[in-house]
């Protein structure tokens, strides 16, 4: 699915694309380089590589995978990945810890199974990336400069990236941090915190943005700010912000 030039999505449980439980994946051309922006959970990792073919291109060109965070939705299909290809995984420190050794209690999954999120018989596949995100650092990925920001919140150490100049706009591509309509990823699981929350979004308001590719919902091609700043408002009041997964 092309979602403007340079950048299609090439997996999501939600648009029907991809496993069902995948988080959107997308496809990022940044010119002499291609990359993917979370991995999806796993369980059909040749239907995600039949994508990128479709979308037109070859999964062995694929440079890096940039992980959002470790929760088994994003991260879940990074050992497949790395199999398939020669990418480098790049995620922060504290999740390339939990994606690599992290028990089902730590990456949240004893309740995602509880709540019905996957298979009861779902065993997330470990792998530890060999790239590590600290918050500030810039990628050069083909044309294009990827800044890394550290936002914890919805888990230890999630990562936003955003790119600047692919097709003209600063694309924040967001994970679980800020969604569509300034819903946020507040999580009763380890690692959610909603005082880290407060401080990352008031800090990413800072950030001026032009499109917001989340991890699930609605992606916005253009405003993305005004998705941004609903959230500070919601995460500046006094009761909970509406959260992702609520009716």
């Amino acid at each position: 699915m092309r979602i403007f030039e340079g950048l299609h999505l090439v997996g999501s449980g939600q648009f029907g694309i991809s496993h069902a439980n995948d988080c959107h994946v997308y496809l990022v051309d940044c010119g002499g380089e291609v990359c993917l922006v979370d991995a999806g959970v796993g369980l059909d990792n040749e239907r995600l590589l039949r994508n990128i073919g479709d979308a037109g291109y070859d999964p062995s060109s694929i440079g890096h995978v940039l992980v959002t965070h470790a929760h088994s939705d994003h991260a879940g299909g990074c050992k497949g990945l790395a199999e398939a290809t020669a990418a480098e995984l790049v995620c922060s420190e504290s999740e390339a810890k939990l994606m690599g050794e992290g028990s089902d209690e730590e990456l949240g999954l004893i309740l995602a199974k509880h709540s019905g999120c996957y298979p009861e018989d779902y065993v997330y596949p470990h792998f530890t990336p060999t790239g590590i995100a600290a918050d500030g650092d810039t990628l050069r990925i083909g044309d294009v400069e990827v800044t890394c920001l550290v936002l914890p919140g919805h888990s230890i150490a999630s990562v936003c990236y955003l790119f600047d100049g692919l097709a003209g706009r600063r694309v924040l591509f967001s994970g679980d941090t800020v969604l569509f309509r300034g819903l946020i990823g507040m999580l009763n699981c380890p690692g959610s915190d909603i005082n880290a929350y407060r401080e990352s979004i008031f800090r990413l308001a800072e950030v001026e943005i032009d499109a917001l590719m989340p991890g699930h919902l609605v992606f916005v091609r253009e405003g993305g700010m005004e998705h941004v700043q609903m959230a500070k408002e919601a995460l500046s009041g006094v009761y909970m912000p509406r959260c992702m997964g609520q009716p």
